[in-house]
């Protein structure tokens, strides 16, 4: 006797994420769906016990598991996990994420009778006391969340990034799942595309969700402005199109100062090491600064590499996957309590 497909499927990338699951499975777990769902893990190379956290969690889960003993970074893991998925409704949700007990069902609400719609749902950062964040990560997260919420329904693929929802059928009118070329900006260029096939990406307030992998530091947060302005560069190359939206014209003389300085930077400072170490630098400083003076600090730095990352970041983004491997080493010394530990 067959197995009838199941109505969702709930696909998670996870790359040394043993620390991260526990928490996002505990939270699957208490879905309040009633139509068949599964599960699907794809197991990017990981070498932590991963593989026996899951293994915790079979029966209590619909799960699935995809193996990949060499790590080939997110895209390969999406991609293996979207093309094996048996649901109509495919759900993105990374690792670092608890969602609520409505989750799957409100996704599967909204793609009832319809194939032309992409659910794209905000995040909320945990709170932390890292000195980072009290600088600048708590009031750069509200900015983008508020951005998130005003954003012109046509242009929300923008924010397309760790969890959202699309058909089957929609994901099956692309050409290809997500770009390899994109080892990062792979959301909103995968979002472009599924708008561009006829896909509208609304917005749903209940569907925001918990998240516990915000950035931390300046030594993460500096570097991956610089990869983020390489990946909008190839966006640009690749489409013809931005999502970056206009600089603001400078008025005052602060702003001319600013503008100049982060210009000069840019070209001062032209690789991602370079930043890498920056960023390094900042966050050694930021615990002897105030708050203001701090965030004032990252922000340059912030700016300033995410306009080198444009102007000369290299096409072929492979050349950072350092970057991901540093973060989560970082991550993964953090203290027990803080909030990417939970």
């Amino acid at each position: 006797m067959t197995t009838p497909d199941p109505a969702a499927s709930v696909v998670v990338p996870t790359y040394q994420g043993g620390h991260r699951l526990p928490v996002l499975l505990d939270a699957l777990a208490a879905q309040d769906a009633s139509e068949p769902w599964e599960v699907l893990v794809v197991v990017d190379g990981s070498t932590d016990d991963t593989r026996d956290v899951l293994e915790a969690y079979r029966d209590r889960l619909p799960l699935r598991v995809i193996d990949s003993p060499p790590p080939h970074g997110v895209v390969a893991a999406l991609n293996a996990g979207f093309a094996a998925a048996r649901g109509r409704v495919l759900i993105r949700c990374d690792d670092d994420l608890t969602p609520a007990p409505g989750m799957v069902r409100l996704h599967l609400d909204h793609h009832r009778g319809r194939d032309d719609l992409g659910v794209s749902c905000l995040t909320r950062d945990m709170p932390s006391s890292a000195p980072y964040v009290t600088a600048y990560g708590a009031a750069a997260a509200a900015r983008r969340r508020r951005q998130f919420s005003e954003r012109p329904a046509a242009l929300r693929w923008i924010d397309w990034s760790a969890h959202n929802s699309v058909t089957r059928a929609a994901w099956d009118r692309l050409d290809h799942g997500f770009d390899p070329r994109f080892v990062y900006g792979q959301d909103s260029e995968l979002a472009f595309r599924l708008v561009r096939s006829g896909v509208i990406v609304v917005l749903d307030p209940a569907l925001e969700i918990e998240h516990r992998g915000a950035c931390l530091s300046a030594a993460n947060r500096v570097p991956r402005a610089y990869v983020a302005g390489a990946s909008r560069s190839l966006f640009q190359r690749v489409h013809g199109a931005t999502h970056d939206v206009a600089d603001a014209v400078p008025t005052t003389a602060a702003q001319h100062v600013w503008a100049a300085g982060t210009r000069l930077t840019a070209r001062v400072l032209r690789t991602w090491t370079a930043y890498e170490r920056l960023g390094r630098g900042v966050e050694a400083a930021l615990p002897r600064l105030t708050p203001r003076l701090g965030g004032l600090l990252v922000a340059f730095s912030v700016e300033a590499a995410g306009l080198a990352g444009r102007r000369h970041g290299p096409a072929d983004l492979s050349t950072f996957r350092a970057q991901k491997g540093r973060e989560t080493a970082r991550e993964r010394s953090r203290p027990q309590g803080d909030p990417g530990q939970r």
